[in-house]
């Protein structure tokens, strides 16, 4: 309890002292929060190392220490413009972030089923919620709540609504996300979390099986609705493209003799592969430091 409102003190304490730094001396603090962050927490510098060989397996080790520093560099970037985020007046939103794509969300969206948003831990994705208010339409968010850390959580889940989002908690929603699917939402949900074991499917994911939620593919497949992953492309502080990307096709029966895990299997590797295509390309816009691999990430792989 203590700790909890002590953390949240000093988180609201430290946002409003962002409020009234310009935008390039709050985009330097979290540079220098994140470059900071790189040298002081060793294990997660060591976790996002052992990521990136399985990602780029032919990097120098200068490239990987440079990959590595500027995802942590970039985390502190995302961290103070999440801070930020309830000031930015929504007249400002068309300005910063612009929408690519859009026309796969409004042909989906007339087919009435709803929109799967796939979102991954990849540029900023706790503001994601903008896109709410840019396309006119209310989306639903899927989130972990913080256990034993109420005020945290709550503040948390402010600053996710001050986006736009509406945000339910995920323990175990899968009615809840197929009744505002059912009424023509988009429902937003990260498909890059690692499951426990004893309910995740274990999918490829960069030549490894990772344990992966199977919600998101068991949602898609009974409810019907299109599969559109989302995710944002850094411009500059608290700029971005939100880019739409063509929906992911989701395969809704088996074929004859085959079991239903397998096909499960089949369309979860599907999300899987569309986010090693992008990580690949940017592997320091992606949460480097979260250990998503089955084996202990923090003991390096030898070259």
């Amino acid at each position: 309890m203590f700790t909890d409102i002590l953390f949240f003190s000093i988180l609201k304490g430290f946002q409003q002292v962002l409020r009234v730094l310009p935008e390039n001396a709050a985009c330097t603090t979290g540079e220098l929060l994140g470059v900071a962050s790189y040298f002081i927490l060793k294990k997660r510098r060591l976790i996002a190392i052992a990521n990136l060989r399985r990602i780029r397996t032919n990097a120098t080790e200068a490239e990987e220490r440079l990959i590595v520093r500027n995802c942590f560099r970039k985390l502190g970037i995302n961290f103070i413009e999440t801070l930020l985020m309830p000031y930015i007046a929504k007249e400002e939103y068309p300005q910063r972030f612009a929408l690519k794509n859009r026309e796969y969300v409004d042909e989906a969206l007339k087919g009435g089923k709803g929109i799967l948003a796939l979102s991954f831990h990849y540029g900023n994705w706790e503001i994601m919620g903008v896109i709410s208010h840019l396309l006119g339409c209310e989306i639903v968010a899927l989130a972990r709540p913080l256990k034993k850390q109420e005020r945290l959580n709550g503040f948390l889940t402010s600053l996710r609504v001050s986006t736009g989002l509406s945000v339910i908690a995920n323990e175990d929603t899968a009615r809840d996300a197929a009744r505002h699917l059912k009424e023509n939402r988009m429902v937003a949900i990260l498909g890059d979390q690692r499951e426990k074991s004893s309910k995740a499917i274990f999918v490829d994911f960069f030549g490894e099986k990772v344990p992966t939620s199977k919600g998101i593919g068991l949602l898609a497949m009974k409810t019907g609705a299109p599969m559109i992953p989302i995710y944002g492309e850094r411009q500059g502080f608290l700029r971005y493209t939100i880019v739409f990307s063509k929906p992911i096709e989701i395969e809704r029966r088996p074929v004859v003799g085959e079991r239903l895990e397998d096909l499960l299997y089949r369309n979860t590797r599907k999300v899987n592969a569309f986010l090693e295509g992008i990580v690949a390309e940017h592997p320091d816009e992606w949460l480097l430091v979260h250990r998503r691999f089955r084996k202990p990430t923090y003991a390096i792989p030898a070259k």
